[in-house]
């Protein structure tokens, strides 16, 4: 008789569909892949204070503080990591060869799946979605100023407090946004995956293409 399959523990984790920078940056071998599911920093972005998460979520786990303007892309990390918030002009220096950011192509207001590749246990608190203003620069690194104020989609867990939910508030593997009805050309887009448990969210980032 079959065992039933164990399924995997989950802890860290990265996109593994569509094409992330990180997975980018993975086939041009700048990173391993375990450097792109540690892509993590502060969750109460775009906050730059640690300190209680949102309401009514204030009994999860402090956030630590969350990442600086120029580093948000890779979580804060400033090691090899760094390249995830490379513009183009810094790439095309660092692999010496002309380079872009390779851009998924969406249209407005469409369906966007991403899904999951975890590797060990956090209780999830959920998922927030960010992008780019219209008029941003490519030419500049991501920061704060480069962003819409506020998330354009949030998918929460409301379970409080989380210690007394923690094995209904398991990490998602598939799940989508609708993105933004009113873009047009090159954004950005910044996905935060949001730990209940520790004062961390992994932050993960796509280039796309609004037709």
């Amino acid at each position: 008789m079959n065992q039933p399959q164990t399924q995997p523990q989950l802890r860290h984790g990265r996109v593994t569909s569509p094409s992330s920078r990180g997975a980018v940056a993975v086939e041009l071998g700048l990173l391993s892949s375990w450097q792109v599911n540690e892509m993590e920093g502060g969750k109460n972005f775009p906050s730059l204070t640690a300190g209680p998460f949102a309401a009514p979520y204030q009994t999860d786990s402090d956030s630590v503080t969350p990442p600086a303007d120029r580093y948000i892309l890779s979580g804060g990390k400033t090691d090899a990591r760094d390249c995830i918030n490379f513009t183009n002009k810094e790439m095309s220096l660092k692999l010496g060869r002309p380079f872009t950011w390779p851009l998924l192509n969406v249209d407005p207001g469409q369906t966007f799946k991403v899904t999951w590749e975890y590797t060990a246990p956090h209780v999830t608190r959920g998922y927030s979605w960010f992008i780019t203003k219209d008029g941003w620069s490519p030419e500049q690194r991501i920061g704060r100023a480069q962003l819409e104020p506020t998330s354009f989609f949030d998918d929460f867990y409301t379970q409080v407090p989380y210690y007394s939910h923690s094995a209904e508030m398991k990490a998602k593997i598939n799940h989508e946004v609708k993105l933004p009805g009113n873009k047009k050309g090159h954004h950005v887009i910044v996905l935060m995956w949001i730990v209940a448990n520790t004062g961390n969210a992994f932050y993960q980032a796509f280039d796309v293409d609004f037709k």
